[in-house]
């Protein structure tokens, strides 16, 4: 990291300006340096506080009803005539491993851009979507475990024909949401991946259909051998999946869709990994494979009228004017992990032949409000039920969950 750190200030001071060129400051929104068409560099600031109501469950640590889930602060920018872009951004909540994108972009063609550096791993429209626009407190639970997250890598990106965007890279490991909050080690080593996303009305005259998008994504990585299957956790976080000894490759596909239309909004996606686990039996024997799947199905709509986009911005802010702007949400999801789905499975052993067939199924209805361009409010009311082999696990068929988030950010 400190490497690319070092690639990224020296390319930017690299674009050296005339000394006569004239250094514009402004606050559009967030503080901003210019040079004219040399140089430039916004100032980001991410923060989200929540306050949570969890069930309290036998056997699982108690959890704080405040939580700081983001404070983050960053900078992005061009320069050398915008033939290069940057991001950097730093975790102030997480001092054992604060950096999160730190990358640079170069423009080599009007249809290929290189990206070298961290970033997210081109996997997951829930999980390549800003922390600060998504429509719900948390990502989808197929979107937090079976997408792979953020590593060192390159990638390359663009469009074509103003109807395909696709991106294709290589990483040095997995990402980091496949690591244990307990560990450092990656459970990954390198991995390829490649997104591709149609928007086949994009300019048509058929306004309803122009934001319709569809999109394909897949991973392939290099599985160590040890007890490094993909993990799934709950809601609050408890573990739900047994830690799986697995070797081999870890293999991703997923699909996705996402369509707005004036005020409303609708997406969704399938994601469904594979690990391998050659030598992994209690003799040393090939086991089958152990699958994850997950999927949702999210809708929304802005009462107030406001156009559905990436980052809502209220027509009428609080306070000047009006209340700002209203959003209802609600989404239904299920994360599972099996290798069979036999109802007779064993969940002895993380080396079993056969794992029983778990199930998170989550519905979550929620109520955003967008105060004006920097402060947003999101309640959600969350209810799980969880299956094991099928059947409701006792107590556990209505888990209620709710919470409130706070958040600011320029």
């Amino acid at each position: 990291m400190r490497v690319v750190l070092a690639a990224l200030v020296a390319l930017v001071c690299c674009g050296v300006w005339p000394a006569s060129a004239q250094v514009t400051l402004t606050f559009d929104k967030r503080p901003s340096i210019e040079v004219r068409d040399v140089f430039s560099m916004d100032f980001r600031l991410k923060s989200q506080m929540d306050f949570r109501d969890f069930p309290v469950e036998p056997a699982t640590d108690a959890k704080d009803v405040f939580d700081l889930h983001r404070a983050r602060v960053g900078i992005d920018g061009h320069f050398m005539q915008k033939w290069f872009d940057y991001q950097v951004e730093w975790e102030l909540s997480d001092p054992a491993g604060p950096w999160r994108d730190a990358y640079l972009d170069a423009r080599v063609l009007p249809f290929l851009e290189l990206r070298g550096g961290q970033f997210k791993i081109p996997f997951g429209l829930d999980q390549l979507t800003s922390s600060m626009d998504l429509d719900f407190n948390y990502r989808s639970l197929a979107g937090t475990y079976l997408a792979p997250g953020r590593d060192l890598g390159v990638m390359a990106h663009g469009h074509l024909l103003n109807v395909l965007h696709y991106q294709a890279g290589v990483f040095r490991k997995g990402g980091d949401n496949v690591r244990a909050s307990e560990r450092s080690d990656p459970q990954t080593n390198r991995t390829y991946a490649g997104r591709l996303v149609v928007t086949p009305w994009n300019g048509s005259s058929h306004r309803a259909l122009r934001s319709l998008g569809v999109g394909v994504a897949f991973t392939d990585g290099a599985l160590p051998a040890g007890p490094n299957g993909l993990r799934g956790k709950t809601v609050p976080g408890d573990a739900f999946f047994q830690r799986l000894y697995v070797n081999g490759r870890r293999q991703r596909i997923g699909a996705e869709v996402q369509w707005r239309t004036g005020s409303f909004g609708a997406q969704g996606e399938f994601m469904r990994a594979r690990d391998q686990r050659f030598g992994q039996g209690i003799d040393n024997e090939d086991l089958a494979d152990v699958f994850a799947n997950g999927w949702y199905v999210s809708t929304t709509w802005l009462v107030t009228g406001e156009r559905k986009t990436d980052s809502v911005a209220p027509e009428h802010p609080f306070l000047h004017g009006s209340f700002g702007a209203i959003e209802l949400a609600g989404r239904v999801e299920r994360l599972a992990s099996a290798n069979d789905g036999s109802s007779s499975a064993s969940t002895d052993s993380p080396r079993s032949a056969v794992i029983a067939p778990r199930a998170d199924d989550v519905w979550t209805a929620g109520v955003n409000w967008y105060l004006n361009d920097y402060v947003k409010l999101q309640a959600n009311l969350i209810r799980e039920q969880r299956l094991v082999n099928g059947a409701v696990i006792p107590g556990q068929a209505h888990l209620w969950s709710r919470t409130l988030r706070i958040q600011f950010g320029f």
